[in-house]
This record gives C-alpha cells, structure tokens and sequence, in this order.
C-alpha cells in the first residue's frame, strides 16, 4: 500500500498517476506517463496530401484573378503570382498543413486552368454577345498576314496561306488557345512552386 501523496513507488520508482473515473474516484495507474494535453493539437495533413475538398475553392477564386490577368497587357505574366497566392490561400485554410513544391505545382496549375476555362468561357461569350466573331477574324488574318510578311520561305508562305481560310483560321485558333493554356500551366505552376517554397515551411493554426 502507497501513502497518499507519494510522487514514486519506493519498489519500483515508477511515477504515480491518478485518473479520474466516472464515479469520482481516483485511479492510480502506476508506471504510466501523465499526458494532459494529449488531444490538444490540431491533425496535420500528412506532407504530400492536398485535400482537393478546401483546394478547389481556393483554386476557382485564383482562377477568377488570373482571368482577370489575362485580358491585360503581359498580364498573363501575374499567373506566377496568382500559383504563390493560391498556396498562401490553402495554407490559410488547413491548419498546419506544411506544403512541398510538388503540391504547391499542383495547386498552381489547378488555378492556371480554373483561370484559362474562365477567361476562355468569358470571351466566348462575349463574342457571342457582341456578334463580334467578323472582328475576331480579321485581328486574326491581320496577325496571320504579319507574320506571313516575316518569313519569305514559299513553303511557309503556303501554310499562311491555309490559315486564311476558315479551315485555317480554326485550326490558328485552336492552336493559339492550346498555346496560351501551356503557358497558364507552366506559369501558373512555377508560382506554386514558389509559393510552396516561400509559405509552405510555416505552419497555420
């Protein structure tokens, strides 16, 4: 038997703890060692692992900047931003969550698409609306006849001279719009990246 108020066993020096159990009385669990503020913290998402359900909102209003990047000059170029934005953003929402560069990538390229469907969704409506398809082309056919302008080869010459006709002229749209969403992944990635590398070391919450 241990006298009350004995911190160790006088056998075996294990410390003795006293748990409280539903009756009120007290439990000694010798050799056990007290945890009080076992509980406390928050889960941690285990490094490596985006929980897509907080990822994609953070990446549909990213997605609305970078649109919005998009109609300005070289503002495509703010894509880099947006991808570091978009980790800070998650970063904020999921306590402790420590971010590697592959995620931030990720999380990036999701808002580089988020932005390009958006913008591209948006000008096409705005075509639509405006009944401005006729001026569309004819930018196009200028940009096409500059560049035929530039490179006197008769065989380069003859494929400008496909991309005149409507044929043509979808097919440059087509490869113009593939081009642009490259270019939206790898900015848009490479600011995740960043934002990974920047942000992704500090734990929230």
């Amino acid at each position: 038997m241990i006298e009350e108020g004995t911190a160790f066993c006088p056998h075996c020096n294990a410390p003795q703890i006293r748990v409280a159990v539903p009756d009120g009385g007290i439990a000694e669990t010798p050799g056990t060692p007290q945890t009080p503020w076992a509980g406390s913290f928050p889960s941690y998402t285990s490094a490596g692992q985006i929980d897509w359900s907080r990822a994609m909102p953070v990446a549909l209003k990213c997605g609305v900047i970078a649109a919005f990047l998009m109609i300005l000059p070289l503002g495509i170029l703010g894509l880099i931003g947006v991808g570091a934005f978009a980790v800070e953003l998650y970063r904020r929402r999921t306590p402790g969550i420590l971010f590697t560069t592959g995620m931030g990538a990720r999380l990036g390229a999701l808002s580089g698409v988020m932005g390009f469907g958006i913008f591209t969704v948006s000008l096409a409506v705005l075509v639509a609306l405006t009944h401005s398809g006729d001026r569309v082309r004819e930018h196009l056919l200028e940009a096409i006849q500059r560049a035929a302008e530039g490179n006197p080869d008769p065989q380069v010459q003859q494929a400008f001279e496909y991309f005149k006709t409507p044929d043509g002229l979808a097919l440059a749209l087509v490869i113009g719009l593939a081009m642009t969403l490259v270019i939206c992944l790898l900015l848009s990635s490479v600011g995740g990246a960043l934002g990974a590398r920047w942000f992704g070391k500090r734990r929230s919450g």
